[in-house]
């Protein structure tokens, strides 16, 4: 994802850009200090930008229906139609 300058600011597990909607995986690495607070600066950037982020942890991935739903209601908000209806 890049800011309104071009530079680059974070990278998403996966995104949907058209709809500025990112997926991101935290793992136990993303708890610690310093990489904590590298965190917290890039998802505060890319919501100045326009970005949702989705964050998802290892509970959420017991069953895809969390991930989903949650993907498909944040792609509702900023205007996709679901094909199925």
């Amino acid at each position: 994802m890049h800011d309104r300058w071009g530079r680059a600011v974070a990278h998403a597990d996966l995104g949907y850009e058209e709809w500025k909607v990112a997926l991101k995986y935290e793992g136990r690495q993303h708890a610690g200090g310093d990489q904590f607070d590298r965190d917290v600066d890039r998802y505060s950037l890319m919501a100045a930008d326009g970005w949702l982020v989705l964050r998802f942890a290892r509970r959420h991935l017991q069953g895809p229906s969390v991930v989903l739903d949650r993907t498909r209601r944040a792609l509702v908000s900023r205007g996709w139609r679901d094909p199925r209806g």
